[in-house]
């Protein structure tokens, strides 16, 4: 499987991220190519490759025809002052999808920019409190909008890339003069977009990350955390205007291969990862053991990681229940949602924590009884614990109308057979 780290100690923004997957390999030209497709001029790209506090970096600028030049300022989305003299027309949200449906770009590519577009569309709905197809971008900041996003999808599918993790994302701090005025940083659409997303303070006192980059990171992330076990293919940096005082003001990538790849990977398998995980919670004292059920089964269908409820007594000694459920970052807004809709609580209690787990496969033996699967624990290269599939020990005993220890210890029997012909081999 192939892999994407996004390191964002600096913060991330469309150009930073173009910038560093052309660092990481990916062709100026194929990008420039595929942008040609899209019916929207007036532009060129400008590439450099700059110094950042003694680290080389890919710097993008986008340079509009006329007597007016505008770059990319380093994490600074809002520009509408400098702009407005001639930002006079509009590109709506539903125009610019349009647009990328009716051009020759390739279907994934299509795909990612409309999914980084509308997480971008759905913050600035709610923010105006408008519908999202009327949302709209000024002229000049549509097409940094349009060529960044649009140039990072056409490279992240030309690396690839299976699945993307990232660093907590840092969004900076101080003020920063909008359109509607003066606004702390993180600007409202940053923070509206990056909602469930790990994010960290800085004391730097810039925009570290713009709602582009936040929109990329929103829609193509799948977790978050450190670096996955991986063996490293490519490193790019791509750089911001700014330079900080004490870091690089870069965007660093991360390419590579998977070492724990479920799906049968030549590579040993780590001894252990960690990865970012979500716990919710609220207490419950007047639901029924059958709503509970159908709560838990609920969940479960949302993506739950884990579900599990705990007795606990509340005020005046009243008997009641502990939910608690464990989620990633792709259910856990869904999961917070149906726990308000579904149960009579009025709050729930979200935490992220980190935790460590051992590498982990899924294989199938051979029985008696049929196929079944057989869940592995491995550590240092090794497997430590197996158990059965429960439904498929279940299906197996229904089905040959004997006991669910026969078809389990038959199971176990096999798997141990198999571990041992292969360690020999």
């Amino acid at each position: 499987m192939k892999v994407l780290y996004l390191d964002c100690f600096s913060g991330i923004s469309g150009d930073m991220m173009v910038g560093a997957l052309v660092d990481a390999g990916v062709s100026m030209e194929r990008i420039e190519t595929e942008l040609k497709k899209l019916p929207i001029s007036g532009y060129k790209l400008q590439w450099n490759q700059v110094i950042k506090k003694g680290i080389s970096a890919t710097k993008l600028d986008v340079i509009l025809d006329g007597n007016f030049e505008h770059k990319h300022e380093s994490h600074s989305h809002y520009q509408n002052s400098l702009n407005s003299s001639i930002a006079h027309s509009h590109r709506h949200y539903a125009h610019i999808v349009e647009m990328i449906n009716q051009s020759a770009l390739r279907p994934e590519v299509k795909k990612r920019s409309e999914q980084i577009f509308h997480s971008i569309a759905m913050a600035e709905s709610k923010i105006h409190d408008i519908p999202i197809e009327k949302v709209h971008f000024h002229e000049i900041g549509a097409i940094d909008s349009i060529v960044d996003i649009v140039a990072v999808a056409v490279a992240l599918e030309e690396l690839q890339i299976d699945q993307i993790v990232s660093s907590p994302i840092p969004v900076g701090s101080g003020y920063i003069d909008c359109a509607h005025g003066i606004y702390p940083v993180p600007t409202p659409a940053t923070l509206e977009i990056l909602r469930d997303v790990p994010i960290k303070t800085s004391t730097l006192p810039f925009e570290l990350t713009t709602p582009t980059g936040a929109g990329i990171v929103k829609s193509q992330v799948s977790s978050f955390g450190p670096i996955p076990a991986m063996t490293i293919l490519s490193i790019g940096y791509g750089a911001g205007t700014h330079d900080f005082p004490n870091q690089p003001n870069v965007l660093r990538v991360v390419v590579g291969e998977m070492v724990n790849d479920s799906l049968g990977s030549d590579y040993p398998l780590p001894s252990q990862q960690q990865e970012i995980i979500y716990i919710l919670e609220c207490h419950v004292d007047d639901m029924s053991g059958e709503a509970l059920g159908y709560v838990m089964e609920g969940l479960f269908q949302k993506g739950a990681v884990d579900v599990f409820y705990t007795p606990i007594f509340m005020k005046k000694n009243r008997p009641g229940v502990l939910l608690t459920v464990l989620a990633s970052f792709n259910s856990v807004g869904e999961c917070e949602q149906f726990i308000l809709k579904e149960t009579t609580t009025l709050g729930v209690r979200k935490s992220v924590c980190t935790r460590s787990i051992l590498g982990r496969k899924s294989v199938s033996v051979s029985t008696p009884y049929g196929n079944i699967r057989v869940k592995q624990a491995i550590q240092n290269e090794k497997i430590i614990r197996q158990v059965p599939e429960y439904e498929d020990v279940k299906k197996a005993a229904t089905d040959h109308q004997v006991t669910f220890l026969e078809v389990y210890t038959a199971a176990m029997e096999y798997a141990r057979k198999g571990q041992g012909e292969k360690n020999h081999n």
